[in-house]
């Protein structure tokens, strides 16, 4: 009998507890969404809406020291809208290995959407497969991929027209003749678009002869100046040069002033950079492509903001070109 009364009352008293449990977390929860309509009523009568989610926007690029991608990362930071809203910026410094794991690095980090400029259009791939598996959107910049499935939008410059741009340009300076070499870079689809145009272009004058083509190792100085130097030691006669970039330019323009022979070779480039545009005031080169890189950049993170709000995005926002030479170089 002691035992069936312990029993019943140890039961009475977990019913009166239970029920004093659930009367309390009734109020609770009655009292916090009384305070959240008072607060979301003050926020409205303020004619504001409640902060949202800070957005993290992780961007690859291939080369930090280029001043073309600095232009580019300033943009971008400048373009954020948010007060909490965060660029996690990493430099790839032509490594295609480094960008893979950069990216990996960014998806552990939770980013909301990735930006890239790939270093190999092609090799990219595995790195774009693992940001989709990842549930991350990515936003290609500068340069196209080969895989365009695998990207929400592309944001580049109208490469081709810059190559066309730059063999009018050459074409003028040779009064229509001449022997050309090319210093390319044909693994990224951008430089390698670049290229294409500016042959393209060159077939209308049939007396200028490309008598030597190679790709650089990277597009830098270290890398085109070895490339210019055993151009120059090949062929005694070299009258125009195209590189696909201005850091390019840069190694062709110090092997020739070496070799005492940059007063009788033109040289054109693509950038537009302040760097370029020196060498077009001094005399240097002859032309330089100009691309917008704070457009490229402010367009990559209005683009983001647009996909993570759920808007509609072109596939692909082609950026105009212009050609710097030394009539408007000043404006």
């Amino acid at each position: 009998m002691r035992k069936v009364t312990a029993i019943v009352l140890s039961v009475m008293m977990a019913l009166s507890l239970s029920a004093c449990g659930s009367a309390e977390k009734e109020t609770t929860s009655t009292g916090s969404a009384e305070t959240t309509a008072a607060a979301k009523e003050t926020t409205k009568a303020a004619g504001t809406e409640a902060p949202a989610k800070p957005i993290k926007i992780g961007v690859s690029a291939p080369d930090l020291t280029n001043v073309f991608f600095i232009q580019i990362k300033e943009a971008m930071q400048a373009a954020l809208t948010g007060p909490d809203d965060e660029l996690i910026i990493q430099d790839a410094a032509g490594d295609q290995n480094k960008q893979m794991n950069d990216v990996a690095d960014m998806i552990n980090q939770g980013v909301d959407v990735i930006c890239i400029s790939a270093i190999n259009s092609e090799g990219v791939r595995a790195t774009l497969e693992a940001c989709k598996e990842a549930g991350i959107p990515v936003i290609a910049f500068n340069t196209a991929v080969k895989n365009p499935e695998l990207v929400q939008c592309t944001v580049v410059s109208d490469n081709k027209e810059a190559g066309k741009l730059c063999a009018a340009a050459l074409a003028e300076a040779l009064g229509g003749k001449g022997k050309v070499v090319e210093i390319t870079y044909s693994i990224t689809e951008v430089c390698y678009d670049r290229q294409i145009g500016f042959e393209e272009e060159l077939k209308k004058y049939p007396d200028i002869e490309i008598i030597q083509t190679k790709d650089v190792e990277k597009p830098k100085s270290d890398y085109s100046q070895p490339i210019m130097v055993d151009f120059l030691n090949a062929n005694p006669v070299i009258d125009g040069v195209f590189t696909i970039n201005d850091p390019t330019a840069r190694g062709a323009i110090a092997a020739l002033k070496e070799a005492g022979r940059l007063e009788d070779t033109k040289v054109v480039s693509i950038d537009g950079s302040d760097e370029g545009k020196g060498f077009i005031r001094s005399g240097e080169m002859v032309a330089s492509a100009a691309q917008d890189p704070a457009g490229i950049g402010t367009t990559c993170i209005e683009t983001a903001y647009r996909l993570l709000s759920g808007q509609t995005i072109e596939e692909k926002v082609v950026v105009p070109m212009s050609i710097i030479t030394k009539e408007n170089v000043d404006q």
